[in-house]
C-alpha cells in the first residue's frame, strides 16, 4: 500500500536516532548556560531588574525543558506509530496536553508581562504629575503672586494654613494629566495605602473598564466614575468601578478589608481630589454583593426619604462591620466597587464625606 507523503516525512522524522535526540538537549543546555550567564553579568550592573530578570530566566528554562520533553514524545510517538498502533492515540494526548502545558506557560507569561507594564506605567504617571505636597494643586500666575507680595497686611488677618492638613498630603498636576487625556477629571489616594493612588477618569460609559488612561486597550483599565453621576462628584452617592488585579494594583488591595484584620481600622480615609477641590472620605461600609444592577449600583442625585432608606437597608445592610450613619442634607457618599473571584459576586467599600478643602 502506498504511504502519503505526509506519512512519510512522519515516519522519518520519527526514525530519529538517539544521538540526535542527546545532540539537540546538549545544544539546548548550552544556550541556557550561556544565557543565565549573560544575565548574572547583567545583574551585577542592574541589580533593580533582579526580579524580571529572575522570571525570565525561569520561564526561559521551563519552555527549554517542555521543548525538549515534546521532542522526546514526538519521537516516540512516531516509534509507536510505525510499530505499535494500538497505542498511537494515548501518546497523541500526550502530545496535546504537552501542548497545552506550554501554550499556557505562555498565557502566563504574557498576562504577568501586562501586569507589570501597567504597574510601570502608573508608577511613572505618579512620578510625573503627583507630588507630596497639595500645594501643587493651586493654581497661581506671577501677578496674583506680585499683588499678594503687596498686601501682606490683609494676609495677616487670614487664617493660616495648616502645612500638615489632609489636603496636603499629595499634590496633582492636573494641567499635566489633561495634556494626557481630558477624560481625567480627579485622582484617588488612600491616605494610608499609598499604593492605591490612580487618575480617576469620565467618559459617560464603561469605556475605560479595559482602557488605561491613554486610552489604550489594557487588562487592568481604569479607575472611573459611574456614566450615570456627575464627574465633579456632586451627586450624594457616586459609584467608582476597579478591577481586582492579582498583582494587587487598582483595586485589588480592597479585598483586605474582610480578609486582614486590623485592617479597616488603619485605612479609613481616602481622598477624591479634582481641580476644584479636595474631598475626605472615612469609610463605614464593605460588603459583598451578588447583583450587578440595581441594588447598591444606584446613583441618587439629592437627599431624600428614599435615599435614607437606600443607605440603611442597601449599603448599611449585610456590611462586614456594624456601624450607623445619619444621613443629613449634605451627606455625599461614594462607594468602591471592585470584580471578585466568586462568580457573579462584587466587593463594595463605602465612605461617606466629612470634610472638603476648596482650591484657591
Amino acid at each position: 500500500m502506498a504511504v502519503p507523503r505526509v506519512g512519510m516525512a512522519i515516519c522519518f522524522t520519527g526514525r530519529m536516532k538517539k544521538d540526535r535526540y542527546e545532540s539537540l538537549k546538549n545544544k539546548i543546555e548550552q544556550v541556557k548556560k550561556k544565557i543565565t550567564l549573560q544575565c548574572r553579568k547583567f545583574l551585577k550592573t542592574y541589580p533593580v531588574m533582579k526580579y524580571p530578570i529572575m522570571a525570565f530566566v525561569g520561564v526561559f528554562s521551563i519552555m527549554c525543558s517542555l521543548y525538549l520533553y515534546l521532542v522526546r514524545l514526538f519521537w516516540k510517538l512516531m516509534d509507536i506509530v510505525t510499530h505499535k498502533k494500538k497505542d498511537a492515540a494515548f501518546a497523541f494526548m500526550c502530545v496535546v496536553l504537552g501542548v497545552v502545558a506550554v501554550i499556557s506557560i505562555v498565557k502566563i507569561a504574557q498576562i504577568h508581562d501586562a501586569e507589570d507594564k501597567q504597574t510601570q506605567e502608573i508608577e511613572t504617571l505618579q512620578e510625573e504629575y503627583t507630588s507630596e505636597s497639595g500645594d501643587d494643586n493651586i493654581s497661581t500666575d506671577e501677578s496674583d503672586t506680585d499683588l499678594a507680595d503687596m498686601q501682606t497686611d490683609d494676609l495677616e488677618t487670614e487664617p493660616k494654613d495648616d502645612p500638615n492638613a489632609w489636603y496636603h498630603d499629595i499634590g496633582v498636576d492636573f494641567a499635566g494629566l489633561k495634556e494626557q487625556n481630558e477624560d481625567i477629571v480627579g485622582w484617588i489616594y488612600f491616605e494610608d495605602e499609598e499604593s492605591i493612588s490612580y487618575p480617576l477618569l469620565y467618559s459617560g460609559d464603561d469605556y475605560y473598564l479595559r482602557r488605561n488612561y491613554l486610552k489604550e486597550e489594557e487588562t487592568a483599565g481604569s479607575i472611573y466614575i459611574d456614566g450615570n453621576n456627575s464627574p465633579d462628584l456632586d451627586d450624594v452617592h457616586t459609584l467608582i468601578y476597579g478591577h481586582n488585579m492579582r498583582n494587587l494594583s487598582m483595586f485589588g488591595k480592597l479585598k483586605y478589608y474582610k480578609t486582614e484584620d486590623g485592617y479597616f481600622e488603619n485605612h479609613k480615609f481616602f481622598q477624591l481630589i479634582t481641580e476644584e477641590a479636595s474631598y475626605r472620605y472615612e469609610i463605614f461600609a464593605y460588603k459583598d454583593v451578588v447583583t450587578l444592577t440595581g441594588g447598591i449600583y444606584t446613583t441618587w442625585k439629592y437627599v431624600d426619604d428614599d435615599f435614607r432608606d437606600f443607605v440603611e437597608n442597601t449599603i448599611l445592610a449585610g456590611s462586614y462591620v456594624d456601624l450607623d450613619l445619619e444621613v443629613e442634607d449634605a451627606t455625599h457618599i461614594v462607594t468602591l466597587s471592585t470584580c471578585s473571584y466568586d462568580s457573579g459576586v462584587r466587593f463594595t467599600v463605602s465612605a461617606v464625606r466629612v470634610d472638603e478643602h476648596i482650591w484657591k
